[in-house]
């Protein structure tokens, strides 16, 4: 894909790069050394940029090459270094601050799960392993709540950043997240159905009042599903893509959770309370006993 793309020229816009695959031009290979493809000026521009960016890409240069694509083409990226990808999604208490509270990751390594009062300090490291990131609105929301929680100085910066949100909605996907996820058939399990943000917020303060580990596992869950489901998005975006500029690229294979399932399953069962829990769980016993 990265190497039919001429966006990253100055002066080329989509328009322009579809002119050029009109006219046969339809790798960087194809453009000619010599001769006026564009003009005289702009040709000898495309011909250093295209250097620059084969040069990139064979040293696996993901900064430079996001640095060369416009940011609203960052998805052609993906194929390239889709194994360096993490997807990630969080939750927050429901606070004008809004703390986070679960926060998951999915990457080559598998899921992880970060909890407030638990290992939430460890999640820039987490973030900081892998250069691209892969959010649904996580460029207006997630990103955002985690630096201001964090500090800008304690929070990584990803060398690329493809948010799914527009990518969907510039391929006429519109809705959020779980409805586009129906559309296409990879919806979520009956018993996840229809959950929401606020009732991730109630089930946060479930746990927190009151100790309630199962509450505490169903957020998790929920939340496990808005970043592993990422990936089969990513895939699907990316080939609809792929097919609406009918570019003769290798289709991405749609990941299948089923093989996570297990492990989504295991990393639940390993979630029971902590010291703090048990204190709360007394305390509340208690102050029933008392009245």
């Amino acid at each position: 894909m990265l190497r039919h793309t001429f966006q990253l020229i100055p002066g080329v816009g989509p328009w322009r790069e579809k002119d050029l695959w009109s006219k046969g031009i339809r790798t960087w290979d194809d453009f000619p050394d010599g001769g006026i493809v564009i003009s005289r000026k702009a040709d000898t521009a495309a011909r250093e940029r295209i250097a620059e960016a084969r040069a990139a890409l064979e040293r696996k240069d993901l900064k430079d090459l996001a640095r060369m694509v416009p940011p609203r083409e960052h998805w052609r990226l993906f194929p390239e270094f889709q194994d360096d990808a993490v997807y990630f999604d969080i939750e927050t208490d429901g606070s004008k601050t809004q703390v986070p509270t679960v926060v998951s990751l999915f990457d080559a390594e598998g899921l992880h799960v970060y909890i407030q009062g638990r290992n939430m300090d460890a999640l820039p490291e987490g973030l900081a392993k892998r250069r691209l990131w892969v959010t649904f609105n996580g460029s207006c929301f997630d990103v955002p709540v985690l630096k201001e929680y964090f500090g800008a100085k304690n929070f990584p910066v990803p060398e690329a950043h493809i948010d799914l949100r527009f990518v969907t909605r510039r391929l006429g996907m519109g809705g959020g997240l779980k409805e586009i996820e129906d559309k296409l058939g990879v919806g979520r399990p009956p018993h996840l159905k229809g959950v929401n943000g606020y009732d991730a917020v109630l089930l946060w303060r479930a746990y927190l009042r009151r100790g309630d580990v199962e509450a505490l596992r169903y957020l998790v869950e929920y939340n496990l599903y808005d970043s592993f489901q990422l990936r089969s998005l990513m895939d699907l975006a990316y080939n609809k893509g792929a097919d609406d500029l009918n570019l003769d690229v290798p289709r991405l294979k749609v990941f299948e959770r089923g093989d996570l399932l297990y492990d989504v399953s295991r990393l639940l069962l390993e979630l029971g309370p902590t010291e703090r829990d048990v204190d709360t769980l007394a305390r509340v016993r208690a102050m029933e006993q008392d009245s």
